[in-house]
């Protein structure tokens, strides 16, 4: 694959972040993935467990994702907090 092709590939699931398509991060599941699964240095199948479970992406594998899509981390944290603070089980209990 050309550099250029890889940089068309991140511009697409860059362009989804910037336009609020990602509204979960297995939103980008189908973009892709073995790309983005190789450039984490990780496989696959865990880079689809990971978007199921963002919470388990580590700070590092952010910050590598942000700058592949030339994107602010922020904006994938943002994604990643909206998902977890949505699941019961991570819901923070009333005192």
């Amino acid at each position: 694959m050309t550099k250029e092709e890889k940089t068309n590939q991140y511009l697409a699931i860059k362009s989804m972040f910037q336009s609020d398509n990602v509204k979960k991060m297995k939103d980008i599941e189908k973009l892709y993935p073995t790309l983005i699964a190789k450039s984490l240095k990780i496989n696959h199948s865990r880079y689809i467990q990971k978007l199921y479970k963002p919470e388990e992406f580590t700070i590092k594998q952010i910050f590598t994702l942000a700058k592949l899509l030339d994107l602010n981390p922020q904006t994938i944290l943002t994604v990643i907090v909206t998902q977890v603070s949505a699941n019961p089980k991570f819901s923070q209990k009333k005192k």
